[in-house]
């Protein structure tokens, strides 16, 4: 056995046709970072930059791009313009909104502040902002400036816009909603104020189909507030809704003229403050006239109701204090507009026709209320009672006489209690109440002397006389009423004998001394009738016995 061993064999180097497995796992991140990034191609939408005013709560990659509710993408970068009023906005969108961002796309941010006009803005403003879009199809516009509410509309829907002016806002504003007989037609889109400051302008949209309730005699109001109204079956109170009070509202009303064109867009309409100022307000065909009250306005305005014997038929157009210099007194003048058509006839010229002979028969202007104390200032044409003659004078406009405050004015009122305070000031009271204090001493007096009591008990004995006397008579009356009836019933018995005599004495040629004996029988005769009559009132009446027998 040899002692060195052979060498080992070498082992043949032979290479393999595939790399080894560590190589597996970069070529495995390769692949994924290829997959995601061939993907994110594939699904990447496009690419928008839009100017956002200053806001808070926008973040890159958290805060989501909606429409109608659905996610479409999300911010990708926040930046801060240079002026620090704007933000620069990164919008990365799905790959489905690639022709869907075209020029007229509109983007505005929600849930930066709470809007009764836009109750989804609440969630928004618990979860972060979110950017909205109103997408136009076409190719996608890159840069776009955004709006920091929601418009009032979205898209593009058949309608008709119009302009309202108002002296007052009140709670409107953009996305208030527009009513006609109590249905939303529309809404509110802007508010804006005039440069000069002194009206509002507000833009108004009716959707279709409803445009063509809207003419050009068509009245709006404010319909977002509660205001007392007095009417035929008394005080009421107008209120259109509870959203319409918390958001505001718009209301309408078309009177039915008939062949009446429909208004055009870009109309302008003027808004009035309640509904009553809308139906008393001068329509084109009115006719203005003015009075001349004593005194202030006492809170007469522009806009109040012009009645004539209660009937509504105008309003009031102006008011204007003025100092009288001749009679050193202050005056109020009030013009007003009346409606023909309210008033019952055809034009002007009818109108003023009217007027003209009713003035003649006394009818007069006075300032008035409309709830008798409480209610607000109003003109009244109302006939006077033993007015005298008074035309209405010509001018611009013509001027109506008037006989200041009406009586159920609160200063009318207040004049009425002045003069009976006058009056009862000018009573000499001091000797009223002398008079009566001396007359309450004579009666206490009178009651409290000696004689007087003396006269009392007098009295008192007398009525208990005539009591007794009254009760002994009717004891005794009819046995007394039974003695008269028996004597006259004697007197009849005697009365018929003594006719008998006669008649026997005819026929046995009596003597000549019993020629007195007729005359007898007469006033037998009498005597027995006058008891008879005198029985039968007696029965009749017994109590003639103690009162006499009267008339």
């Amino acid at each position: 056995m040899s002692e060195n061993p052979p060498p080992p064999e070498q082992a043949a180097f032979r290479p393999s046709k595939w790399p080894g497995l560590i190589w597996a796992v970069p070529l495995a991140a390769v692949g994924i970072i290829g997959w995601l990034s061939l993907s994110a191609f594939v699904h990447h939408g496009p690419r928008v930059r839009v100017t956002f005013p200053v806001t808070g709560g926008l973040r890159a990659g958290t805060t989501k791009v909606e429409y109608q509710g659905y996610v479409v993408g999300h911010v990708s970068a926040v930046r801060l313009e240079k002026d620090l009023q704007k933000l620069q906005v990164t919008l990365d969108f799905d790959n489905r909104m690639a022709g869907h961002l075209g020029a007229g796309t509109r983007y505005w941010l929600a849930g930066t502040s709470f809007s009764l006009a836009h109750l989804s803005n609440i969630k928004d403003m618990v979860s972060g902002p979110v950017v909205m879009l109103d997408p136009h199809a076409g190719a996608t516009v890159t840069h776009a400036q955004g709006l920091g509410a929601p418009p009032a509309l979205s898209g593009s829907p058949p309608g008709l816009s119009l302009t309202l002016t108002a002296a007052r806002l009140d709670n409107l504003s953009a996305g208030s909603p527009v009513f006609f007989k109590g249905y939303h037609v529309g809404q509110v889109t802007s508010v804006a104020m005039a440069p000069d400051g002194g009206h509002f302008n507000m833009a108004l949209f009716i959707k279709a189909p409803w445009e063509g309730l809207v003419t050009a005699r068509t009245r709006f109001w404010n319909a977002g507030a509660v205001r007392l109204s007095a009417g035929g079956d008394g005080p009421g109170v107008q209120l259109q809704s509870v959203p319409a009070l918390l958001m505001g509202a718009v209301a309408f009303e078309t009177p039915p003229v008939p062949g009446a064109a429909p208004a055009k867009t870009g109309a302008t309409f003027t808004l009035y403050a309640s509904k009553t100022q809308a139906q008393d307000a001068p329509g084109p065909d009115a006719v203005r006239y003015a009075a001349i009250f004593p005194g202030g306005p006492h809170g007469l305005k522009p806009g109040a109701p012009v009645q004539i014997e209660g009937a509504p038929a105008g309003s009031v157009s102006a008011v204007a204090l003025h100092y009288d210099a001749g009679q050193g007194a202050l005056q109020t003048r009030v013009t007003f507009s009346l409606s023909p058509a309210r008033a019952g006839v055809a034009d002007a010229a009818g109108l003023n026709a009217m007027l003209a002979t009713l003035v003649g028969k006394g009818l007069r202007a006075e300032m008035g209320s409309s709830v008798p104390v409480v209610g607000g200032k109003i003109i009244q044409l109302e006939m006077a009672k033993d007015a005298p003659p008074a035309p209405i004078q010509p001018g611009t406009p013509p001027l109506i006489p008037s006989f200041g405050a009406g009586g159920g004015d609160v200063s009318g009122v207040i004049i009425q209690l002045n003069q009976v305070l006058a009056s009862v000031n000018g009573m000499r009271l001091d000797q009223i109440a002398a008079n009566v204090q001396s007359a309450t001493r004579h009666i206490a007096s009178l009651t409290g002397s000696a004689q007087t009591r003396r006269t009392l008990r007098h009295l008192d004995q007398t009525m208990r006389h005539i009591d007794d006397i009254t009760r002994r008579a009717d004891a005794q009356l009819p046995a007394l009423l039974s003695a008269v009836q028996q004597s006259a019933d004697q007197a009849q018995h005697a009365l018929r004998d003594a006719r008998n005599l006669l008649a026997a004495q005819r026929q046995g040629n009596a003597a000549a001394d019993s020629g007195d004996l007729p005359q007898t029988l007469y006033q037998l005769s009498e005597a027995a009738r006058s008891l008879r009559a005198l029985s039968d009132f007696l029965t009749s009446h017994p109590g003639a016995l103690l009162t006499g027998r009267g008339d």
